[in-house]
């Protein structure tokens, strides 16, 4: 059959004209507009819908018969797939959708869905076509539901998550670090700026920014990637207050020492901890779920989410540092392998691990998926040396230490390069572009890795430096760290949420030219800022001409802030649907309800409402009449009626 009864009467009459008669022959006809799904409206006048759809089927034109039914189009997008055949949703849910684009969907090919997802496109549309034609003869299934509040709040969990990270890094992070760069440039000499301030600054970039994005990014995708529901929203919601929390108390740092500091401190940590532990502990529910061997994607997240858990103590090492001590700003022994933890364990690894799963999809790469999955363990180790013997060189100075310094600093060089080449992410595309699919992000990501390259190319310098028993001057370490936060992370960062929030949300990016701006901007004011606090190594001058990136770079994460809030806040359908939908309480008006919920209408009818079964009475004394009052009015039970009508629709809409 290919009538679906989960259309109204009048959709059905106006897709299939010859229906109109059929239909007008059972008492089923546009009466009111025709607004009522024809299960609903057949269940309210008594007649058997099987029958319906047979007599329908039987109308040339109308059903199957005597034609052959077209196969569904690979290139037609999930929203119009979605739009045609409601029962879609339960299939493409079984394959990750789950609530991906709002009730309408993303508008995104489903050959490209498919991809995504690892499921072969012949076999997707087999079972696309199988659930419309079993939607369709399936007279008893019910409409589809409203999202519950909860689903919603779910859905859209990421979003706090990554508002709070743009405030953080437009105010004491980016914006902060722009001005304390003007500083410095102005003075020709790198530091200076008192009372912890760059390290403060520090930690809003890195917990604040980078951090929050990449923990609300990973509880929105990861239970899709996997096929495992999120374990607790509750734990995530925490998680995002105490993090929140921790970051901004870290401003203690800068304050004089005394009872405030003593407490703020210890305080921020333990937030942090707090925050840090439920992630881990989510990730672990979530990927413990999944079969095992487990993808190297998979094995990446989960390396990452270990370095996260030790960042965060060691971020607590820093507050009891500066207890003890006094000072503004943390030892560098606790410093500087605590950067390394963060930046190359954490957040390289969660990067890796979403590049891993998603890239060579959304970008066509011929990626070297063997390769790849010996990565994880050595990189791990690699850092884990780096980290240790940055900080015993750093504290102690000894032979040895200094012998682990230059060998980890070689090996994280030489296993960022490898992964770049497993991950093929700078050679051509090898697959023709997806038609409808916006590309416009992966020269966001090509530059990205382009920089990784750069990142681990300096790491190999700093090597023969140390291996030679040079110095390394802060100058170079500073053009390093810039090239791997700001070259490879932000750049990356920014790419991929323009490309996935959209798909998130099932709406259109705000503005692709802000987009193209904002690309540039990270191009110039990072090269700015690389070469030329490099070159301020040998003459302190050329520090005034990288003062100018952080400008630069301040524009461009402005730019990119309003376009992902913009975007975010782009009204979906879900949002549409929340708003304009009547709240279902005793003081409702029964032909609201009816209007927001035709699916309503079979249970007014099967509680007493019976006079509710003739369009007439919807449209005139219906308005009239609230729920208590019907209620009262036909001996119904108030509350359990209530109960009844909320679930129905999906949740619990309070009223």
């Amino acid at each position: 059959m290919s009538i679906d009864p989960r259309k109204s009467v009048a959709e059905i009459v106006n897709e299939h004209p010859a229906a109109g008669p059929v239909l007008a022959g059972f008492g089923l006809d546009t009466c009111c507009g025709g607004k009522h799904p024809l299960e609903m409206a057949a269940r309210a006048h008594k007649v058997d819908l099987a029958e319906v759809l047979r007599a329908i089927d039987a109308v040339p034109g109308c059903g199957c018969g005597g034609r052959k039914k077209a196969r569904l189009d690979p290139q037609s997008s999930v929203r119009d797939i979605l739009a045609a055949s409601p029962a879609a949703a339960d299939v493409l849910s079984r394959h990750g959708l789950t609530g991906c684009g709002g009730r309408e969907g993303p508008d995104e090919p489903l050959s490209w869905f498919a991809r995504v997802h690892g499921v072969p496109a012949g076999q997707l549309v087999e079972e696309l076509e199988a659930g419309a034609a079993s939607g369709a003869a399936g007279a008893g299934t019910p409409a589809a539901a409203e999202p519950s509040r909860e689903e919603l709040v779910r859905e859209n969990l990421y979003r706090r998550f990554l508002k709070t990270a743009i405030l953080f890094t437009l105010t004491g992070g980016t914006a902060l670090g722009a001005w304390a760069l003007t500083v410095m440039a102005l003075r020709e000499r790198l530091g200076g700026v008192d009372r912890g301030v760059i390290q403060v600054h520090g930690h809003w970039q890195l917990f604040g920014w980078v951090g929050l994005f990449v923990v609300g990014v990973a509880y929105h995708i990861l239970p899709r990637l996997t096929g495992v529901p999120l374990p607790s929203l509750r734990a995530a919601a925490w998680s995002y207050g105490l993090l929140a929390a921790g970051i901004v108390l870290r401003f203690a740092q800068s304050i004089d020492p005394g009872v405030a500091r003593n407490v703020l401190l210890p305080l921020s940590a333990a937030l942090e901890i707090g925050g840090v532990a439920l992630f881990a502990w989510t990730v672990a529910k979530i990927l413990g779920a999944t079969p095992r061997p487990r993808p190297a994607w998979q094995r990446c997240c989960a390396h990452g989410t270990g370095w996260l858990v030790a960042a965060s103590l060691l971020n607590a090492a820093h507050a009891f540092d500066l207890l003890s001590s006094g000072r503004f700003e943390i030892a560098p022994w606790l410093n500087v392998p605590y950067l390394t933890v963060f930046l190359v364990g954490f957040v390289t690894f969660w990067i890796f691990g979403v590049s891993l799963r998603t890239l060579p999809v959304f970008m066509g790469l011929r990626d070297r998926p063997r390769l790849a999955a010996r990565l994880p363990v050595p990189l791990s180790v690699a850092v884990a040396t780096l980290a240790i013997a940055e900080g015993l060189f750093l504290r102690d100075g000894s032979e040895a230490a200094r012998l682990a310094f230059g060998i980890g600093s070689a090996a994280v060089g030489v296993l960022l390069g490898l992964f770049v080449f497993a991950l093929g992410v700078l050679a051509p595309s090898t697959a023709p572009p997806e038609p409808g699919v916006d590309r416009g992000s992966e020269k966001f990501i090509r530059l990205a890795y382009a920089w990784l390259l750069v990142s681990g190319a300096m790491l190999l310098v700093f090597s023969r430096a140390i291996f030679a028993g040079a110095g390394l001057d802060h100058a170079l370490v500073g053009a390093y760290r810039h090239a791997l936060t700001v070259g490879f992370i932000t750049t990356l960062m920014a790419g991929m949420a323009l490309r996935i929030v959209p798909i998130f949300r099932g709406v259109s990016l705000y503005s692709p030219r802000m987009r193209d701006w904002t690309f540039w901007l990270l191009l110039i004011g990072n090269t700015i800022r690389v070469l030329f606090q490099a070159l301020s190594a040998s003459n302190p001058a050329w520090l005034r001409v990288a003062g100018v990136s952080g400008i630069l770079e301040l524009a461009a994460l402005i730019l990119f802030a309003v376009n992902l809030w913009k975007t975010m806040d782009t009204q979906n359908a879900d949002d549409r649907a929340a708003a304009a939908a009547p709240a279902i309480g005793p003081g409702a008006r029964v032909g609201d309800l009816l209007d927001a919920y035709p699916a309503l209408l079979p249970i007014f009818v099967g509680s007493g409402f019976a006079p509710l079964a003739n369009c007439m009475m919807r449209r005139t004394l219906a308005r009239g009449v609230s729920v208590s009052q019907a209620c009262r009015m036909h001996g119904v039970d108030l509350e359990t009626f209530l109960g009844r009508l909320r679930r129905a629709v999906g949740g619990p809409i309070p009223g």
